[in-house]
């Protein structure tokens, strides 16, 4: 349960920033993606919101758990990140034939069971202002093979660093180092083009409290935005990797 609510709290976090670590050139829409009413779209907000993630953590002596979850959230007017101002729901949403369920504020649809993302098709039955389309999801989805690069015991007056040279297929991605407490204090870091390592200084982690069951996360998207009928949509594949820490001064 403490896992799945970082999750949850980080994926809402991830939302508050942007920056572009590698960007993919747009390329045209399949079709055979199904998606007969699609076009590429450049927008920079949204009327929907369409994510499928993988999300893996590790601990000392223990093998990872990895969570997969997708979700869905729709708006009645552009946006750049979801929010329960101007939320809308609509008939139905899909995720590779399995119905996903309205969980009321937010206001997001998603899924409560494991879920395959080895393909990944999206189906909207809209409503309103909302158009009903089907798209298959065909990009990558992100990796990072490092996480054993990341330190086992974070010192607060010494601060860390680590070197990160292993992503793939990203549009963005952020470092988060969170003190695992019931109301967490969290401190974020982008990662922009070309870097390869990543410092957290002392004042970085002031705000933070030592911990037995702190957690670095590296979360990465890869997302592009498509227009189905006028409205714009943003579609994300998402990972992060975690590993629980111990922060100490």
């Amino acid at each position: 349960m403490r896992q799945s609510l970082h999750i949850l709290f980080i994926s809402a976090l991830i939302l508050l920033v942007s920056s572009c670590n590698k960007k993919e050139a747009e390329t045209p829409i399949d079709p055979a993606t199904g998606c007969t009413n699609c076009t590429p779209s450049s927008a920079t907000s949204f009327i929907g919101f369409l994510k499928a993630g993988t999300y893996t953590t590790t601990a000392a002596l223990s093998s990872s758990t990895i969570i997969s979850r997708v979700s869905a959230f729709f708006s009645g007017t552009a946006t750049n990140m979801p929010s329960t101002v101007n939320s809308v729901s609509v008939n139905a949403v899909f995720f590779n034939n399995d119905t996903l369920k309205y969980i009321g504020a937010p206001y997001y649809y998603c899924n409560y069971l494991p879920v395959n993302l080895s393909s990944e098709t999206w189906s909207v039955t809209g409503s309103g202002t909302i158009p009903s389309f089907t798209f298959k999801n065909l990009k990558e989805k992100p990796s990072f093979a490092g996480i054993g690069a990341l330190p086992d015991t974070v010192k607060k007056n010494i601060g860390f660093a680590f070197v990160i040279n292993d992503l793939k297929n990203i549009t963005a991605a952020s470092v988060f180092i969170s003190d695992g407490l019931s109301t967490p204090s969290v401190f974020s870091k982008l990662l922009v083009l070309g870097s390869d390592t990543l410092t957290f200084s002392a004042e970085n982690l002031s705000a933070l409290n030592t911990s037995t069951n702190a957690i670095i996360t590296i979360f990465m998207e890869n997302s592009f935005g498509i227009t189905v009928e006028g409205k714009d949509m943003k579609m994300s594949n998402e990972a992060s990797y975690s590993k629980r820490v111990v922060i100490k001064n």
